[in-house]
């Protein structure tokens, strides 16, 4: 059962502890740190660290599921910290009625309800490090490399000892247009990156056409996009129950000698239509770092396409973006539980309410830290 909304604060479950007060802090927080996957477990457990040398209180959960099995400890939870696709609802956030905070551990908040959170007073946190960014940026720089110059094609013609191809199949890069879907902070790396290659830039963005661009791209609508460029990169972040950014008409209007590459979230694209077209030879080709379902079925038609790459979406994980990852996660949770903004704020829209409810409440460490 639910609790209601009542002046920005949510109704007290029964059995739920009291809210904080709005005078003096009076505990330490307490952080539920949730999942485990093998390459960002270091990620959750330095943070773990990091709260205990804090004096925090953490429970590390291998699971969301196991947070929300527990009704007592979700609502005791100042801040929740995991993986963005956690399903953190508005009724996950009405079953914790001290919870300042959600944390993702990346840059993706996808499992995370933005306008739940906001309208209650919770600030949701993530990770678009400059490393991470930069990462990506040069990833999508390199995908968009090696579908034009065919370097899968020229590496199997050495391997099956093939003959060099009549006539070549590589394309300059220099001269040709190339779209960019989404202008956030990797699609304006990717811009600068591209330029010294003297190429047409073109830029789709949600906010519209009147977005800032540097001289040497251009603002047009998504339609004009898809229809003039030789390379689209749909680099904009995904939006809940949102339609593809690039549906069965958007693929339909792209050139035939046209390519498509992906690196931001596979429901950004029809993934049924851009199979058909990429087996009618509609486009050229693809580069698909994430998709509808991940991991990949081992049975998607996509691994049986020729002039696709195909990446676990991980092709922009560098060492020193991941790295990166683990001082702003930390820097989040505790400015959280300090009573302050954290520096990567994912729905703005939500600090003011934020500061009035939580900004005077700093919760005082423990004098040590307990873990689960």
């Amino acid at each position: 059962m639910a609790g209601s909304i009542t002046k920005g604060r949510p109704a007290l479950l029964p059995g739920s502890p009291p809210p904080l007060s709005n005078d003096a802090a009076f505990r330490g927080g307490r952080v539920a740190v949730c999942g485990s996957l093998a390459h960002l477990d270091p990620l959750l457990d330095g943070l773990c660290e990091a709260l205990r040398d804090a004096g925090h209180a953490f429970d590390r959960l291998p699971s969301h599921h196991e947070l929300l099995a527990q009704p007592a400890l979700l609502a005791a939870c100042d801040v929740i910290a995991g993986f963005g696709n956690m399903p953190i609802s508005a009724q996950v956030m009405d079953r914790a009625p001290r919870l300042r905070g959600v944390v993702s551990c990346v840059s993706g908040t996808d499992g995370f309800d933005l306008d739940a959170a906001s309208a209650r007073a919770i600030i949701v946190a993530h990770a678009p490090t400059e490393e991470n960014a930069r990462s990506m940026a040069e990833a999508a720089t390199l995908l968009l490399l090696q579908l034009l110059y065919d370097l899968d094609g020229t590496r199997d013609n050495l391997r099956h000892d093939r003959p060099r191809p009549n006539p070549v199949r590589a394309r300059m890069l220099n001269g040709k247009t190339v779209g960019l879907v989404g202008w956030g902070r990797i699609a304006q790396i990717v811009a600068s990156l591209l330029q010294p290659w003297g190429v047409e830039l073109l830029v789709s963005s949600r906010r519209g056409t009147g977005v800032d661009v540097p001289a040497h791209a251009r603002a047009v609508e998504l339609d004009t996009l898809l229809e003039r460029s030789d390379a689209v990169c749909v680099l904009a972040g995904a939006e809940a129950n949102a339609p593809p950014l690039v549906d069965r008409a958007g693929l339909a209007r792209m050139k035939s000698d046209a390519f498509l590459i992906n690196l931001s979230r596979g429901s950004n694209v029809d993934e049924p239509a851009l199979v058909e077209a990429l087996r009618e030879r509609r486009i050229a080709g693809a580069a698909l770092d994430v998709f509808a379902t991940e991991p990949l079925p081992l049975d998607s038609p996509l691994r049986q396409l020729p002039h696709v790459i195909l990446t676990p979406h991980h092709v922009g994980h560098t060492r020193e973006g991941d790295a990166s990852l683990l001082p702003a996660l930390v820097e989040n949770v505790l400015a959280l539980l300090r009573g302050q903004v954290p520096p990567m704020v994912r729905n703005r829209a939500a600090v003011d309410a934020w500061q009035a409810r939580w900004g005077r409440q700093a919760l005082v460490p423990a004098t040590t830290g307990a873990s689960r």
